[in-house]
């Protein structure tokens, strides 16, 4: 068995680090849609499952590191679907920043810092896409080898992080149906919850 070094238990931890990184955006979409009561779109919606989606290959990552040493190529094809799944996001993103960037629109729902939050999914997508990127590049001293079964700690963490994504996954089905109830469409521009209306 290859045995782990700090490098490879780091790149671990940044598989980690990556899945609670986007559930921690999608807990701030929940903040504007709960908090705020500003009511995401399809693509935003859209936007929130690609999110989901890019964090699925690193969480795969780590669950499978519970049970064994994790391959170069196991390494490679989850880092390449976070970036596939990021690039797809960005695709979005940039097409609902584009639908809005012609004055005098205001852009979809309240802005953060100055900017919407299609605009800050974008950044967030790209910068998902750097960094899964640099944990491909890096493959020869990130790869977790034996670094989930040596460690408890990281054992501890594949469950916690998996626990989390699996609610973010539920949470924003249920939101979903919230916003569309039974209708087979969604409007483009909600105004509250289809399955209380």
């Amino acid at each position: 068995m290859n045995t782990a070094s700090t490098s490879n238990r780091l790149g671990l931890w940044f598989a980690h680090a990556y899945v609670i990184g986007l559930c921690g955006t999608l807990a701030g979409a929940y903040f504007f849609q709960f908090g705020l009561w500003e009511y995401p779109c399809p693509m935003c919606l859209l936007q929130r499952m690609f999110f989901l989606l890019s964090a699925v290959g690193p969480a795969w990552i780590t669950v499978r590191s519970r049970k064994g040493a994790v391959t170069a190529g196991e390494w490679a094809a989850g880092w390449g679907w976070a970036i596939v799944a990021a690039l797809a996001g960005s695709v979005v993103s940039a097409t609902q920043v584009l639908m809005h960037i012609v004055p005098p629109d205001p852009g979809y729902a309240g802005a953060l810092f100055g900017l919407h939050l299609y605009t800050w999914a974008l950044i967030t997508f790209l910068a998902s896409a750097i960094a899964a990127g640099a944990a491909l590049f890096l493959t020869p001293h990130s790869e977790p080898l034996d670094a989930g079964l040596t460690s408890p700690a990281l054992r501890r963490a594949g469950t916690v992080t998996s626990g989390v994504l699996l609610v973010f996954a539920a949470s924003n089905l249920v939101a979903c149906f919230f916003l569309q109830g039974f209708a087979w469409q969604m409007p483009g521009d909600p105004t509250g919850y289809a399955l209380f209306g």
